[in-house]
């Protein structure tokens, strides 16, 4: 049986790197759209109000088992799991799991809400790329893997700095 402060420590990381990620962008603020008030952004676990904040204003959005994350950080000790809101509203839901890796952490679910309108509306990747780059450090992982790619946003990914292997993994690479 693995010991529990292991999963005390990959906690502190997760709570860490979201803290980090939102002290950056308060101090950065040109990181951001012009507009959004890096304030009211906060980078949270996903919990069961987030859950319900999905099922109730993302109606139209596709069907990604959210529901499923909090068993899965329960299994996974070095899961990342991040809900990004604006104030009150939930605009991006994130997870992320080196699973066996002490190299790559995966992206496994990312989704924005999807009203064309939201704050955060451009930035929920770039917004959760830069907490799993935080958190990739501490656990010293060194590449950002995006496991099945949705063919569309692929682009968008290289925009952010992904790009393909040799070996056809769309991958960022970790700088320590």
């Amino acid at each position: 049986m693995k010991s529990h402060k292991h999963d005390i420590r990959y906690q502190a990381y997760r709570s860490q790197a979201r803290n980090l990620s939102a002290e950056l962008i308060r101090e950065r603020p040109e990181l951001l759209r012009e507009g959004i008030d890096p304030g009211l952004v906060r980078f949270e676990s996903i919990s069961n109000s987030a859950i319900e904040a999905r099922n109730v204003d993302w109606q139209e959005s596709e069907s990604y088992p959210w529901e499923d994350v909090p068993g899965w950080m329960n299994r996974d000790r070095k899961g990342f799991d991040l809900a990004l809101w604006y104030g009150a509203e939930l605009c991006g839901l994130f997870y992320a799991t080196p699973r066996r890796s002490s190299i790559c952490i995966k992206v496994i679910l990312l989704e924005g809400k999807p009203d064309p309108a939201h704050p955060l509306k451009g930035e929920v990747a770039a917004l959760a790329l830069l907490a799993v780059e935080y958190y990739a450090r501490m656990i010293k992982c060194t590449e950002i893997e995006i496991q099945d790619p949705e063919p569309l946003a692929v682009n968008w990914y290289q925009e952010l700095g992904f790009s393909y292997t040799a070996d056809g993994r769309l991958v960022i690479r970790v700088d320590g």
